[in-house]
């Protein structure tokens, strides 16, 4: 229960904090290449989406909202090894890219 409550929490200011300094949003024409579709949902409920699957699996340890070359992505945190999550982790969701980001052990602080 802590766990998930930490994790529950991480995300929040995750969202928050790459929403605050990044302005990120896909809600813009600006942040998409000429002929690229625009996304059907944004990369916030994308997330939603697809966390609690994601968190099912062995060694994640958490999501989040991050930055890929300047642009918003998909961030899966995992105490495995990264190549170990590909067969069951696409590397782009609904036009998002996802990044899988070796962190080691999430703890909740007391």
């Amino acid at each position: 229960m802590a766990r998930r409550s930490a994790i529950i929490l991480l995300n929040i200011i995750a969202i928050t904090t790459a929403g605050n300094v990044a302005g990120c949003t896909y809600s813009s024409y600006s942040n998409f290449k000429k002929g690229q579709p625009m996304p059907d949902k944004t990369i916030e409920q994308v997330l939603q989406d697809n966390t609690d699957q994601w968190m099912a699996i062995p060694g994640v340890e958490g999501t989040a909202i991050g930055l890929f070359k300047g642009k918003p992505c998909i961030r899966i945190f995992t105490s495995s090894k990264p190549q170990q999550l590909k067969d069951k982790i696409p590397s782009t969701l609904e036009g998002y890219p996802v990044i899988i980001e070796e962190t080691g052990l999430f703890r909740a602080i007391d």
